[in-house]
């Protein structure tokens, strides 16, 4: 047995570990579990979604776009120092011409996106040949942010998994003090460039003081 000190600190942030949604204790499913709610783009086809054996949230729909939203029971407020957001993800759908700096072209085969209590959003998205890490505005409005994690030549269908400090996104890309979460959710847009997108993403949880 580890009784050294870092074992204790590993014991108190496991502790700490938080499960932000339902999908580990929603039943196999299709359509959204209950508590989330589905927001589809203007003009364009709703996302079909279903929850898998594996408590996977999939997706999967053509020239479609739109938001699964849960929001939170209680918010997260920032923490004194630092918190990481952790989910896994994959698709094998990648959208090889989309490019998301350009608003006509923005599109993405899913995304996991974090919503804050004054209305910004971080959309951390599959790319398409942008650099890995790479961060900005989204061209669709000053209140949303893009991280791009993954590429198209990441889309081949392994599971990847991701780590973040959203609070620490935030300030950077807002040039703000960081807000409380509120709610967080899953994305996915073909609708700008068209095509097919197939998806899933694990549960999302949140470790307060623990580094990305």
């Amino acid at each position: 047995m580890d009784t050294s000190p870092r074992a204790d600190v590993s014991a108190h942030w496991l502790l700490l570990l938080q499960t932000l949604t339902n999908l580990n204790a929603a039943p196999v499913s299709q359509g959204l579990p209950r508590g989330w709610t589905l927001d589809a783009a203007r003009g364009a086809a709703a996302p079909r979604f279903r929850v898998t054996r594996s408590h996977f949230l999939h997706l999967e729909h053509v020239d479609g776009a739109g938001f699964a939203r849960f929001r939170l029971r209680q918010p997260v407020r920032p923490p004194v120092r630092k918190g990481t957001l952790t989910w896994g993800w994959q698709t094998a759908t990648p959208v090889h011409t989309a490019t998301l700096r350009q608003r006509a072209r923005d599109d993405s085969p899913v995304r996991v996106f974090v919503q804050f209590e004054d209305g910004r959003m971080i959309l951390y998205s599959w790319g398409n040949t942008e650099g890995r890490g790479e961060m900005f505005l989204s061209p669709a409005s000053g209140l949303r942010a893009v991280v791009v994690l993954e590429r198209a030549e990441d889309a081949d269908g392994s599971w990847h998994v991701e780590r973040r400090d959203p609070f620490a996104d935030y300030r950077r890309l807002f040039n703000r003090a960081a807000k409380a979460m509120v709610a967080v959710g899953v994305a996915t847009d073909t609708d700008q460039v068209g095509g097919r997108a197939v998806a899933e993403v694990g549960d999302l949880e949140w470790q307060p003081g623990a580094s990305p």
